[in-house]
């Protein structure tokens, strides 16, 4: 099929169409989920090709969970989604919670 190709692995597609991915070709290629993926079609088959990903602009929330883990020991940290709810409504309510 394509000339550079190097091996091939086997799966199914499922009845809506869906094949799954194999994991060391996801990280092979950095495909992660909800990244797009290209169809190039040839006479004899189908490449599949992730799309090239745009820069994710990331939030303040986003860059700073996690930064203070090492400050505490064993204990449950929240949840980045909770983190980020947080940081909305005091946003929105003026911190006056």
């Amino acid at each position: 099929m394509h000339q550079n190709a190097k091996r091939t692995k086997r799966m199914k597609v499922f009845p809506k169409g869906q094949v799954i991915i194999p994991v060391d070709l996801r990280r092979q290629y950095n495909i992660d989920i909800g990244d797009q993926i290209e169809f190039i079609t040839f006479q004899d088959g189908i490449l599949l090709k992730p799309s090239k990903k745009k820069p994710v602009e990331r939030s303040l929330t986003e860059d700073l969970y996690g930064v203070l883990h090492s400050y505490v020991e064993n204990k449950k940290f929240a949840e980045k989604e909770a983190i980020s709810q947080a940081t909305d409504a005091g946003f929105t309510n003026g911190w006056s919670e």
